[in-house]
């Protein structure tokens, strides 16, 4: 039923112009994006085809530049990354209970068979693949000792192009489909949007859901409690890119939004407010959040935190009122 609804969507005659908000979303936001993530998982599958130790300086700087076009797309709560698990296998994370250690653990011990192709690792647990699973085999000191003859260089391999598959299915998925659900949005044959405002509520709601996240995940898990502060829970402690994880996130989020809103005079307190937060990441000069333990950098990080918090009310007030829509349901509260 599905391919038979996009046919009828492919076939009938466009919009003679799509809702702008969106529009601008899919053009300077979401297409771009995609592509990028594509490409550099696939640069990341080279890389580890070829030398798949971490060791190898062009695997790390592969996985970091996959690592940052993640963040071009991680506001996209929507489609093709909601679908089939893939945000899921790209980025599982929190992980407090430890599953994926657990899972590479077996993997690298001959309890599942050795794993050499990505289709083979298609069937794994969501904890053993995409970016995270990677970081640890290339930076967790009790995953990264292997050579190129033991499992874990096979591991990597198949992981890294499965991640590679996984972007492509996504960039075709969205180009070849989902643009296309999102600009008829409204269309009587749209079955997935069936009022412009519709497409319009879903990326506001992605949006201030992934500045709820920044604030219950990224900063929330390592600040813990001021008695019992968790670095290291913090994103990207492995690899040191806990800072640059949160810069890269509110510099993705002030995309997306500007895209929505481009009318500076409607959006006055939320530029104000990310050009503070981002001048405010830059100066807490805390790779992987390990400042948490400390009270002066812990308060920096509060303060982030904070401004996040104030943030995401800004921008709910400001966009409800100039995209003409209130906040969706919000996938980080179970609905």
């Amino acid at each position: 039923m599905r391919q038979f609804a996009l046919i009828a969507l492919l076939l009938m005659p466009l919009q003679a112009k799509a809702d702008d908000p969106v529009d601008r979303v899919l053009t300077k936001v979401v297409l771009p994006g995609v592509e990028d993530f594509a490409e550099k998982t696939a640069t990341l599958a080279q890389a580890a085809q070829k030398d798949c130790t971490p060791q190898n300086p062009d695997l790390i700087s592969a996985w970091n530049g996959a690592m940052d076009a993640w963040f071009g797309i991680q506001d996209l709560r929507v489609g093709p990354l909601e679908e089939a698990s893939r945000r899921q296998i790209i980025a599982f994370w929190p992980d407090i209970a430890g599953h994926r250690q657990r899972a590479l653990g077996r993997i690298l011990s001959g309890q599942d068979k050795i794993l050499q192709t990505p289709e083979q690792y298609h069937d794994e647990p969501v904890s053993a693949r995409g970016l995270y699973a990677i970081e640890t085999m290339l930076f967790d000191p009790d995953f990264n000792g292997y050579t190129t003859a033991d499992p874990g260089c096979g591991l990597v391999r198949a992981a890294s192009a499965d991640l590679a598959n996984i972007g492509a299915e996504v960039k075709t998925t969205w180009e070849s489909d989902f643009v296309t659900v999102m600009r008829t949005a409204g269309s009587a044959q749209n079955t997935r949007f069936l009022d412009t405002s519709e497409a319009r509520q879903v990326l506001f709601t992605a949006l201030l859901t992934s500045l709820q996240f920044d604030v219950n995940e990224r900063l929330g898990l390592p600040l813990g409690t001021f008695d019992k502060p968790r670095a290291l829970r913090a994103e990207g402690r492995l690899s040191a890119r806990s800072q640059r994880n949160l810069a890269l996130s509110l510099e993705n989020h002030e995309k997306l939004a500007l895209a929505l809103v481009a009318d500076e005079n409607a959006a006055v307190g939320t530029r104000e407010d990310f050009q503070r937060l981002r001048w405010m990441v830059s100066e807490l000069d805390d790779p992987d959040f390990s400042g948490v333990d400390d009270p002066a950098s812990r308060f920096k990080l509060e303060a982030v935190q904070t401004g996040i918090t104030l943030l995401r009310g800004t921008v709910n007030k400001e966009f409800s009122t100039a995209l003409g829509v209130t906040m969706g349901l919000n996938a980080l509260d179970g609905d």
